[in-house]
């Protein structure tokens, strides 16, 4: 039989695992209602949790951390209510930047921990980690030119697109409907192909536009918007997956990757390179939440 815990229940859970603090995560592979999560479900295991503890890992946070993972927005949103009014303590939470800074107001606690980018996808599925992983994976004891081009191009090609995207996806939601944030980003790169798909982009366009108000405007200025760190993270990791699948059935032996072995070789690479090269917005998340 299961219970509920009170706030201070809940304030006091990191004393069940021996841990200083209990760091929740929007991800993994289940969603836990609130309930579910006060009566002390959670995942130990996701994504999340590996990207997260290597932050904490390589910026040396010497604070032993409960990682749990529950999967739903809606319980995160109310634990991080709980937290910023003060009735849980010895709690974080790490959460999807997604298009807050654009949206709605930024959390500043420290007890608050937002991705630098959309989400964790956008910080590890980035051109150099997806070169590094394709050069990992090829016998060749130097990248090949013809490998080096079709990364350059595909990344060249998504960042023209991607501003659209993104300029897209803010008009949408400021009517009150997502864009593409709610689907699978794989299904924008046909088979074999990694650059993506702009037939599949206006099928969207036309299913979704009957659901916004008129007139639609953003009010934002995005000439300067980075379409690689702000656009829908899945819509990124699917980028980067797509040419390292092309890249490598047409340079190697490789036919097949399976989809979870990348991505944790992806968020290793992000890993090591956080502990040779300090990025400061992860150095300082640590900082805050260290002498909080």
């Amino acid at each position: 039989m299961s219970f509920t815990r009170t706030n201070s229940g809940l304030s006091n859970m990191r004393l069940f695992y021996d841990a200083d603090i209990v760091i929740y995560t929007e991800g993994g592979s289940k969603s836990f209602s609130l309930s579910e999560v006060e009566a002390g479900g959670f995942s130990s295991q996701s994504f999340d949790i590996k990207f997260w503890y290597g932050v904490f890992k390589a910026n040396n946070f010497i604070k032993k951390i409960q990682f749990k993972a529950i999967g739903s927005k809606t319980a995160g949103k109310i634990i991080t209510k709980k937290i910023v009014n003060g009735e849980i303590k010895n709690t974080a939470i790490a959460k999807d930047r997604d298009l807050d800074h654009f949206t709605q107001e930024i959390i500043d606690s420290p007890f608050i921990l937002y991705t630098k980018g959309y989400s964790w996808e956008n910080d590890v599925f980035q051109k150099e980690i997806t070169l590094a992983q394709i050069e990992s994976m090829l016998l060749e004891m130097e990248m090949p030119e013809e490998a080096l081009s079709i990364v350059e191009n595909t990344y060249n090609n998504f960042r023209v697109v991607g501003k659209s995207l993104i300029k897209l996806e803010i008009l949408f939601r400021s009517r009150g409907v997502s864009f593409i944030c709610d689907l699978n980003g794989e299904r924008f790169f046909k088979k074999n192909n990694q650059v993506i798909d702009i037939k599949e982009v206006f099928n969207i366009i036309d299913k979704k536009k009957r659901n916004v108000e008129r007139p639609v405007v953003s009010g934002l200025n995005l000439n300067n918007i980075c379409p690689f760190m702000n656009n829908y993270g899945k819509l990124v990791e699917a980028l980067s997956i797509a040419v390292i699948n092309h890249v490598c059935k047409k340079l190697s032996d490789h036919k097949s990757i399976p989809k979870q072995i990348i991505e944790t070789a992806m968020i290793e690479r992000f890993s090591h390179k956080l502990m040779r090269e300090k990025d400061h917005y992860y150095s300082e998340i640590v900082e805050r939440l260290q002498a909080a």
